[in-house]
């Protein structure tokens, strides 16, 4: 098993752990798993801002049962590697609330959680969004 981190890493651990952010992640992993936190309608809440974002076009969309809305989207130019997931990053930036979280969970396929927490800025009450993008070329 390869013990590198990237190409270059010859020291093969890092310098510490997670711990400082992980009161943020474990908040935001407690709110989204309150009934009801995902917000409705994403069609009007997410859809306009994504469709307004410059480099892509989105080629469809769909919410599905769980609660996650999965859009497919194409880039206006030929996109590879780290090159994808920093461009996809942006385009979600068109809809990041004040917790965001990106994984890519699959090749061309990135999942977001994206919401409010109790007491974020700018005061609405915690909610939240599921969102998928899937890559093609």
């Amino acid at each position: 098993m390869e013990q590198r981190r990237w190409d270059s890493d010859e020291r093969f651990t890092g310098i510490g752990d997670g711990g400082a952010i992980l009161p943020a992640l474990h908040a935001l992993t407690e709110v989204a798993a309150r009934p009801g936190w995902v917000t409705e309608d994403p069609d009007a809440h997410l859809l306009p801002h994504l469709r307004r974002c410059p480099g892509w076009q989105v080629l469809g969309e769909r919410l599905e049962e769980d609660g996650v809305y999965e859009v497919t989207v194409r880039p206006d130019e030929p996109l590879e590697g780290i090159e994808t997931h920093r461009a996809v990053i942006r385009l979600l930036a068109a809809i990041a609330e004040p917790s965001f979280f990106v994984r890519q969970s699959a090749p061309n396929t990135f999942d977001c959680v994206t919401g409010v927490l109790p007491g974020d800025p700018p005061g609405y009450a915690t909610h939240g969004h599921l969102v998928r993008v899937i890559v093609t070329t």
